[in-house]
């Protein structure tokens, strides 16, 4: 019974010996996580001749694959995430509805960011990185390659936040800024969108109700 008991124990030692040489990267570079959005907030923001203009939601769809280890992120290895045009808004209604027409949210009634890849390096906290992430933006059903830099930093609860702004210009999705007021109010061609968007691991959101 003895040598029983050892012969399994060796064999164990041994199937555990050739599995950790076959995936060495599960142990080096530690777990893959999915991640779901949390919270956060979207702002678009521009200029007409007369005054800034702002547009917010929290309404953000976002799903993100994440290789931590002890709580260090190591990869970025994808995010992606949509937002609904018509849940931009700001306090002038009548704005909105000139915006929502100028994005052409019928029939293009979302805006996405799917992720390609990135890098990831520390930064000023040692809970924060550097995120140098390339994508495919897409507005109005037309869809530009961009690169963005992200500031990714890591929460004691488990959550992940990004953070980010990044600037471009109507026309280059072929959306051209609408004239208003007879033709007295001119929207700017550049527009600049900033972003903090809350991820958490699903396992945790799901547990949680979030």
């Amino acid at each position: 019974m003895i040598v029983n008991i050892r012969f399994k124990e060796n064999r164990f030692r041994s199937l555990f010996f050739v599995f950790f040489c076959l995936f060495p990267n599960l142990f080096a570079f530690g777990q893959q996580q999915t991640f779901v959005y949390h919270s956060g907030e979207i702002e678009v923001s521009g200029f007409t001749n007369n005054y800034n203009w702002k547009m917010k939601t929290d309404s953000v769809e976002c799903k993100a694959l994440i290789t931590l280890q002890n709580r260090q992120l190591k990869a970025i290895n994808n995010l992606n995430f949509t937002v609904p045009v018509q849940k931009l808004s700001s306090p002038n209604t009548y704005m909105d509805r000139i915006a929502h027409r100028t994005l052409k949210s019928y029939p293009f009634d979302k805006i996405y960011f799917n992720y390609v890849k990135s890098e990831v390096q520390p930064w000023k906290d040692k809970d924060q990185y550097l995120v140098k992430a390339s994508g495919n933006l897409t507005i109005a059903g037309v869809t530009q390659a961009i690169k963005m830099d992200l500031i990714a930093t890591v929460i004691n609860d488990g959550t992940i936040a990004f953070s980010g702004t990044h600037q471009l210009k109507l026309s280059t999705y072929q959306v051209v800024p609408k004239k208003t007021l007879m033709g007295t109010l001119n929207t700017s061609d550049d527009v600049t969108v900033t972003f903090v968007i809350g991820v958490k691991p699903l396992m945790l959101s799901s547990a949680t109700g979030y």
